[in-house]
């Protein structure tokens, strides 16, 4: 995995608050699995289309969490005009996530717009381990801990 230099010298607590902090804004939550009652997806999932982001939340999957790396999924969505194969390829190197681990390409409509689409589209990293996911509630509620609402 290509370590981007502006990450490479966060301290393991710096990296714990980080990958918190992350999940709680651009992660997936907790969701019902409406084929079976009274069960949930326990699925650590984190979209985004920043390379620098992604990276960070996968060190602090792999480094923190200690999630098996030959788990993790990655899954693109991109639009029409993009190179699916180079972006693919792009991804895997940021994510260190293999090719053969990635899910389904999502080819999103072409969208008319005056800005342009990101040029990488958007990537979401899966981790599906409800051991995993309860370790990561645990230590946002310990991030969260002495946060008082006004």
């Amino acid at each position: 995995m290509r370590t981007h230099a502006s990450i490479a010298c966060v301290t393991s607590k710096e990296l714990k608050l980080a990958g918190a902090m992350l999940y709680v804004c651009e992660g997936t939550k907790l969701r019902k699995d409406n084929r079976y009652k009274n069960t949930y997806i326990y699925a650590i999932e984190l979209t985004n289309s920043d390379p620098k982001i992604v990276a960070l939340f996968i060190r602090f999957l792999t480094q923190i969490l200690k999630v098996d790396q030959a788990k993790l999924k990655g899954q693109l969505f991109i639009y029409p005009d993009l190179d699916k194969d180079a972006v693919t390829r792009i991804w895997s190197s940021v994510s260190g996530i293999k090719i053969a681990q990635f899910q389904k390409v999502i080819m999103l409509k072409a969208k008319v717009s005056k800005f342009k689409p990101n040029p990488l589209g958007t990537f979401k990293v899966r981790y599906t381990n409800k051991q995993k996911y309860l370790e990561l509630q645990s230590i946002i509620d310990s991030v969260w801990g002495g946060a008082e609402l006004t």
